[in-house]
């Protein structure tokens, strides 16, 4: 399943870097993020192989994950006091993250950042609900299967919610050595079905379509 997610990674990377130059804005740094997956597997295969723990990885990849994406809601919604907000939490999430890092949840104790991880999901699904309610605000005369927003929005709503329960179990499932194959495969489908949505929103994203707003 992992060699899978890999290649479908590597796939969809190559894919947004192809596109790049006709991506809009935010749909650039998706791109970046899209490289950055295949290079987080990798190095967690490593971390796992090696050390038998890849913690260090997921203290970094939640930091990034969560930076890069609001990033990408920061020019996707238009009211300001939003976008404001939207900042102050990826400083915020960013100092948090570095102290979380080093003094709550250490990653030289092999403890996952859970204290970071679940605010990261809520966030991200309050501000995917924020671009729904935008864009029933604001529709663009583009059917909405062709509209990229629609298909990021669609892919950090899916995965916010559907991996919050396994976001506030992660430290349990280390801690008691759980190892159970029906978690590993729910896990490796929900970041299947994610990359899928994100690549689909990198192949159906052009200018035009928003050229006047989303």
């Amino acid at each position: 399943m992992s060699k899978i997610t890999l290649a479908l990674s590597i796939v969809i990377a190559i894919v947004g870097m192809v596109r790049f130059k006709k991506l809009t804005m935010p749909f650039k740094i998706l791109a970046i993020y899209l490289v950055y997956i295949p290079i987080d597997i990798e190095a967690s295969r490593i971390f796992i192989q090696k050390y038998h723990d890849n913690s260090p990885i997921v203290h970094i990849e939640t930091l990034v994950y969560f930076t890069l994406f609001s990033l990408i809601y920061y020019f996707l919604l238009k009211n300001k006091y939003i976008k404001k907000t939207i900042l102050i939490s990826i400083i915020s999430m960013a100092l948090f993250a570095v102290v979380n890092a080093f003094y709550l949840q250490p990653y030289y104790n092999k403890i996952f950042p859970s204290y970071v991880m679940i605010p990261t999901v809520v966030l991200l699904a309050s501000f995917s609900l924020l671009l729904f309610k935008q864009m029933l605000l604001y529709p663009v005369q583009v059917n909405i299967i062709k509209q990229s927003v629609f298909w990021y929005n669609t892919a950090i709503l899916f995965f916010s919610t559907t991996m919050f329960l396994n976001f506030c179990l992660i430290n349990y499932y280390s801690e008691h050595n759980i190892n159970n194959p029906i978690v590993f495969y729910f896990w490796s489908f929900i970041e299947i079905v994610l990359n899928l949505l994100l690549g689909i929103s990198i192949l159906t994203d052009k200018k035009s379509t928003y050229a006047n707003g989303v």
